[in-house]
């Protein structure tokens, strides 16, 4: 009996385990260049501008500012209007060399934004900090900084 029990509880124990997800939306093993790549094609294609969301799943602003980029009033925007590429900085080890090509906008902090045109073009950053202290942040704040940047989209780039 008690190894039809153990062999039971064995089974559902197998049967409910479930992979853990990622620890984070900063993927590590994550190719910044080539997501950043697939993103200006998919730009130029549609219009769009590209976001790139520079942060660490450690780093408790970071993860705040990614749940208000799923708030009900920011996601729809957000996907109207950006192609969003996730760069880890892990311990400030990793991807230094993406920021450092779009103006080293993590000096100041993370999380940090740089906005691209669809050329490639740096056409906003949060390079002073802006968003370093998120969690103090609110959906509608962060709406108003991506109307903002959408405002400075050059007209070229335009859908």
């Amino acid at each position: 009996m008690k190894t039809l029990a153990l062999a039971t509880l064995l089974t559902l124990a197998i049967g409910a385990y479930t992979p853990a997800r990622a620890q984070g939306p900063y993927d590590k093993r994550a190719d910044a260049h080539k997501d950043i790549q697939a993103a200006l094609t998919e730009a130029q294609a549609d219009g769009k501008l590209v976001l790139l969301d520079f942060g660490a799943n450690w780093c408790l602003d970071c993860i705040v500012l990614s749940h208000l980029f799923e708030d009900k009033t920011v996601r729809p925007f957000l996907d109207d209007n950006f192609h969003v590429v996730s760069i880890d900085v892990g311990n400030w080890d990793r991807n230094l060399d993406v920021s450092q090509q779009y103006g080293g906008p993590i000096d100041n902090g993370i999380p940090a934004v740089v906005i691209l045109a669809a050329p490639g073009d740096v056409i906003a950053s949060t390079k002073d900090g802006g968003l370093a202290d998120a969690r103090t942040a609110t959906a509608r704040e962060v709406l108003a900084y991506l109307k903002g940047w959408v405002a400075q989209k050059p007209t070229h780039a335009a859908r």
